[in-house]
């Protein structure tokens, strides 16, 4: 009777638990209509509460009051979003479950709203961004048509400069829609220094880190939820941009952490920072401080739309003559 009244006065969906973690009652099995509540395919609360309690933090999670935010896959491409609450009372312990997959589905809605407001502050830079290859591709073909007979050094010579240009406005097409894509991409609890580990890997191979030390603090505790695709995108941007700071040389620290309730990675260069002016526009659309021919402008402005569709943030945490380091910070996954 007690908990009947507790499940009637405060209307979310509950579990009690007793002292040793065990099930003592589950709202739903009070209230006959909360199957109306939720999808068809849904499991009844009882049988939900393993995948809750591994959600939650440490050996025995009922005995601390925590909160943690789950999304939970129902049938393929449907999921519900839920916060868990957990309580110790005196009989043992409160599990509230509160369903935001609508308030979810609002802040999607406002994102995109905003990426498409973005996208269009960015059409006159990207008129301004294609306008300066195609210009010198023209220029390169008008050259390469007048004479009659080119020397085999500039023939070479107009050839790579016509491949530079095209492989600029294909990356600023990639980029774009990579800026533009909805983020409901498919998620995974997966451990962060595993993502940064295949993005390190594909720099490796492509030769970008050759004269660079890296420096690595992993954190096995450090998990997230979240689409690695995604994820390694960010990292990729932020060692590019350490690298292409540092011309190439220098220290690359990668630091792993949990605190609290976040996953947070550090990366640091020895590159000469960012200037002051600047350290506000640098998550801007197109915004770059390096010339024409090195970077687009948008990987930082990408990074920091992913890490936001995550729920987390992208920073720069400090600069200096002496480098500058980023932090990159999203809600944990379960130890």
């Amino acid at each position: 009777m007690l908990f009947e009244c507790i499940y009637e006065a405060v209307g979310e969906q509950m579990l009690m638990l007793s002292p040793d973690g065990s099930l003592l009652s589950a709202s739903d099995e009070q209230d006959a209509g909360a199957a109306d509540r939720h999808f068809d395919a849904d499991l009844p609360l009882r049988h939900r509460l393993p995948q809750y309690l591994s959600a939650l933090r440490g050996d025995a999670p009922w005995l601390s009051p925590q909160q943690a935010d789950i999304t939970r896959t129902l049938t393929q491409g449907v999921y519900v979003h839920e916060r868990l609450r957990l309580r110790p009372t005196t009989w043992g312990a409160c599990l509230s479950v509160t369903d935001r997959s609508a308030e979810r589905r609002l802040e999607t809605a406002d994102l995109q709203t905003a990426r498409l407001a973005a996208l269009g502050f960015m059409v006159a830079g990207v008129c301004h961004e294609v306008t300066n290859p195609l210009t010198s591709l023209h220029s390169i073909v008008q050259i390469l048509r007048s004479e009659e007979a080119l020397a085999p050094e500039l023939l070479h010579k107009g050839l790579d400069n016509i491949a530079i240009n095209v492989n600029r406005i294909l990356e600023i097409s990639r980029r774009l829609v990579k800026f533009s894509r909805v983020g409901d991409e498919p998620r995974e609890h997966l451990t962060i220094d595993g993502v940064i580990d295949e993005a390190l890997l594909e720099l490796r191979q492509q030769g970008a880190l050759c004269e660079v030390e890296v420096q690595r603090l992993a954190c096995p505790r450090g998990t997230v939820h979240g689409n690695p695709g995604q994820l390694r995108q960010i990292f990729l941007n932020l060692f590019v941009n350490a690298a292409q700071a540092m011309v190439g040389q220098g220290r690359l620290a990668i630091e792993t952490r949990r605190t609290g309730c976040l996953t947070e990675v550090l990366v640091s260069d020895s590159g000469p920072g960012v200037p002051h002016g600047l350290a506000s526009r640098i998550f801007e659309p197109f915004f770059t401080s390096r010339s024409e021919t090195h970077g687009t402008g948008l990987g930082l402005s990408v990074s920091a739309e992913i890490a936001q569709e995550h729920r987390g943030t992208l920073e720069l945490r400090h600069s200096s003559a002496a480098g500058a380091t980023f932090c990159l910070s999203l809600p944990a996954g379960p130890p």
